[in-house]
């Protein structure tokens, strides 16, 4: 069962203004990260096997999508955790911003607030 791990962050702007934050990471245990990779093996192979119909392109997709499969489904179950999402007020306008991570973010990290478009660093409580 995954869950989700809730750490303190600081949103710093150019001028050295900050305010706190939370950075949602989600951690995966081993039941779920093999469930993960089989759906993604699955999805490819299937994928494979749908572009048999497609004349000339299956003489690369088929290929492609079997040997993705495997590759895909070894880095998935490999990855032990996602980021999420950063919640916080901006220091610059005062909004409560709420932005989207991608998975294998790494902090600290420059990001613009959604509110007033403000450059923002997303870093470690000092």
């Amino acid at each position: 069962m995954s869950s989700t791990e809730i750490t303190p962050i600081q949103f710093k702007d150019n001028d050295g203004k900050t305010a706190d934050g939370r950075l949602n990471t989600i951690r995966y245990d081993s039941a779920e990260r093999v469930r993960r990779a089989l759906l993604r093996l699955a999805l490819l192979w299937v994928l494979a096997g749908v572009s048999l119909f497609i004349p000339l392109a299956h003489f690369v997709l088929v290929p492609g999508f079997l040997i993705a499969g495997p590759v895909v489904a070894v880095m998935v179950y490999r990855s032990e955790w996602a980021r999420e999402r950063a919640e916080g007020k901006c220091p610059v306008c005062g909004e409560e911003a709420t932005i989207k991570l991608e998975a294998r973010d790494e902090i600290p990290k420059w990001i613009y607030c959604p509110a007033c478009n403000a450059a923002l660093q997303i870093t470690e409580p000092d």
